[in-house]
């Protein structure tokens, strides 16, 4: 990302004129103990749970690939793709849509 003049001195601003805490150590635990509590992150949890369903996804697609279930094209067989191409669209797109948030 570049970088403005007006960046640069309002960088410059705000060193010249922050604050200095001073020596006391007791400034750091003091504000720490009053911030709230930061939430626990579900990433890794969420992780496990899009990878699971990622497997499940690609299960059901190699399971209608290496059968006969494409010889004779049917009505069970055109809503069976049709729901599976929906569910692996809606996966990929709520996956992506959470891990980037």
């Amino acid at each position: 990302m570049k970088e403005d003049f007006n960046d640069i001195q309002f960088k410059k601003l705000l060193k010249e004129k922050a604050y200095d805490p001073g020596k006391n150590h007791w400034f750091t635990s003091r504000l720490l103990n009053r911030l709230p509590h930061k939430e626990q992150s579900t990433l890794s949890l969420d992780r496990w749970i899009y990878a699971i369903a990622a497997l499940l996804c690609g299960i059901c697609w190699l399971y209608l690939m290496h059968t006969d279930f494409f010889q004779v094209i049917t009505v069970r067989t055109l809503l069976y793709t049709i729901a599976l191409i929906i569910g692996t669209l809606i996966f990929t797109i709520h996956a992506i849509t959470n891990l980037l948030d």
